[in-house]
């Protein structure tokens, strides 16, 4: 499971973070598949100082994927009603950690990624326009596995606001769990719980190594 995560992850890391006018940029699947070959082609030049320093991971995620997710918005719509309620600070604070997760969580199974394909389907276009569903599936030793990744135009960039992988959404995931932790302990807690585990995933990152 953790693998395949990692391939979703490489997925959605882009080729290129540069800004356009909105008729010139990439179309959103070539923002996705185009980007394949570009991380293959780094990790395989990268891998034998990632396999002796596995935290460098954290740079080539940092420098690839960072750019086409939209993290804010992410962080609001995962928030969803307790985004209005936090201030400026919690609302920076979680945004930051929430990134930190994503990226830690998935270092691992970045690290372990070979060479599955990724076949692209189609890019399914709903009431809004700049709105878009980019249909992909994997295919590996053990079978095919669809991921969708949601996209919006920001900064003259199609970014990710969405994953879902076999049909489970990143954001509704981490939504519903998140809600519940503030609900139940207040968004401080969560915060410091998310601060808490971004520094334990790191340790253990190194520690396996």
């Amino acid at each position: 499971m953790k693998r395949k995560l990692g391939i979703l992850m490489i997925l959605l890391l882009p080729a290129l973070a540069m800004t356009a006018p909105a008729d010139e940029i990439d179309k959103p699947e070539d923002v996705i598949l185009a980007t394949v070959d570009n991380v293959i082609a780094r990790i395989t030049a990268e891998r034998e100082m990632l396999d002796a320093q596995p935290e460098t991971v954290y740079d080539l995620i940092n420098d690839l994927i960072i750019p086409v997710f939209d993290f804010d918005n992410m962080s609001r719509w995962i928030l969803g009603k307790y985004w209005k309620q936090a201030n400026a600070e919690q609302r920076t604070i979680f945004t930051a950690e929430f990134k930190d997760l994503l990226v830690r969580t998935y270092a691992k199974a970045v690290l372990g990624f070979t060479n599955e394909k990724v076949n692209y389907l189609e890019t399914l276009t709903g009431s809004r326009p700049n709105i878009v569903m980019v249909k992909t599936e994997i295919v590996s030793d053990v079978g095919v596995t669809p991921v969708n990744y949601t996209m919006h135009v920001s900064d003259g960039n199609w970014k990710v606001v969405n994953v879902a992988f076999e049909g489970i959404s990143l954001v509704e995931t981490y939504r519903k769990s998140f809600a519940s932790e503030i609900r139940n302990n207040g968004l401080e807690t969560l915060i410091q719980k998310l601060v808490d585990k971004n520094e334990k995933l790191e340790q253990s990152l190194t520690d396996e190594a």
